[in-house]
């Protein structure tokens, strides 16, 4: 007698405890595959604001430390920016490719005047240029102190496209200096970045400001997102063979919303994943010592008819894991189901995330198998103790139970 078939004919059998059980393992994993689904869909749009909205890249360049220099004064020298500008449009992978410089001094209009602190950037090509349409600002070709503002800094001064708006930058140990812009386009910045991207300029007229030629840092975008981690390591090592002093860092780690909401969202995720899989350990635990409660007699005869005791642990265990993956198999249906919907009417409603390119369900597929391997160790588990005591029961007890 094969305790596997034995526990595949118990479970077809459809007896109302284990479809309960298994229901209840469905409804939990259902619940954890969604609220993964929530937590992915938020990065992601946390990954297109940083991006796209905020102008990080998914790589950026930065000078190396130098002793008695403070982080925010590090800049590539002419020459560096130049080598380090050639080494990048040779590395494959990248699709574009953003010198900037951060500039901040006093705007001034008329008789009123506010502080900015704003980006110089160069302005990519047509083709690279396509994977900035959504960021907000837009400069235009060819006029070289044409600057886009603000909405909030345009209303402080009173300024429109077409206005002229006076800039001066402080320079460490040199004059200000002061140049006449035109304003070219008004935009709306995002939600607490209306300080970090006050204005932005051409990358000349942020340089003709601070006196300088070089560039405080490369952006750069990938092609593949996928390979961020190992274009990191090699534009580091390609960096370090050409003898620049530079470090690569990612837009996580340059992003202090992604941060604050990655631990926020890790914390809340352990927290409701622990609540599941105590939910499904307590469920099968007591199906199955129930079930063993019930079914002594049946256990006894099967054993007075030759089955081992290890026959019947396995059956009994093979019976806690077909139930968990029963349980599992209609999870992930039900989260594509529900998810599907869930997305689908969101599109329809035009709902921010599925504008922005994120739905507000995305399943974490590497989260949902994490979940699956851990629902059948917990069932594992849950079912040993049952098992093992029905193993060791006595036969003449059990028969005359």
């Amino acid at each position: 007698m094969s305790p596997y078939r034995l526990a595949l004919r118990t479970l077809l059998l459809n007896r109302p405890r284990n479809v309960l059980a298994t229901l209840l393992i469905a409804a939990s994993l259902c619940v954890l595959d969604l609220f993964a689904g929530s937590i992915a869909s938020t990065r992601a749009g946390i990954e297109y604001q940083a991006v796209i909205v905020e102008r990080m890249g998914h790589l950026t360049v930065l000078p190396g430390p130098v002793a008695g220099a403070p982080r925010q004064l590090r800049r590539f020298s002419p020459d560096e920016a130049g080598r380090v500008r050639a080494l990048l449009a040779g590395v494959k992978g990248i699709a574009l490719v953003v010198p900037e410089m951060s500039v901040s001094g006093i705007a001034a209009a008329g008789k009123r005047s506010a502080t900015f602190a704003g980006l110089g950037l160069r302005m990519p090509d047509a083709p690279g240029g396509a994977l900035l349409q959504a960021a907000p600002g837009k400069l235009q070709a060819g006029v070289g102190n044409g600057v886009a503002i603000s909405q909030a800094k345009a209303a402080a001064l009173t300024l429109r496209v077409g206005s002229a708006v006076t800039l001066t930058a402080a320079v460490p140990d040199a004059a200000p200096r002061q140049v006449v812009a035109q304003v070219v386009d008004v935009y709306a910045a995002g939600a607490g970045d209306e300080q970090a991207r006050s204005m932005l300029m051409p990358l000349a007229l942020a340089q003709d400001l601070l006196n300088t030629g070089g560039s405080e840092h490369f952006v750069v975008f990938l092609s593949d997102t996928a390979l961020m981690e190992q274009q990191r390591g090699a534009l580091a090592a390609a960096l370090r063979k050409a003898g620049i002093q530079a470090e690569v860092r990612t837009w996580q780690e340059l992003s202090h919303t992604y941060m604050r909401a990655r631990s926020a969202s890790d914390l809340a995720f352990d927290s409701i994943a622990g609540m599941v899989f105590a939910v499904i350990a307590a469920s099968i635990a007591a199906t199955m010592s129930i079930t063993v409660l019930e079914r002594r007699r049946e256990v006894a005869t099967l054993r007075a008819l030759g089955m081992r005791s290890h026959s019947v642990f396995l059956m009994l265990v093979a019976e806690a894991l077909g139930m968990a993956v029963m349980g599992v198999v209609a999870s992930l249906v039900g989260s594509a189901v529900i998810a599907w919907v869930i997305n689908r009417v969101s599109l329809a409603d035009g709902a921010p995330q599925a504008l922005a390119g994120a739905m507000p369900v995305e399943l974490d597929v590497n989260r949902m198998m994490m979940a699956v391997a851990a629902v059948l160790a917990v069932a594992l588990m849950a079912a040993l103790v049952p098992a093992f005591k029905a193993a060791r029961a006595h036969v003449a007890a059990g028969l005359a139970g």
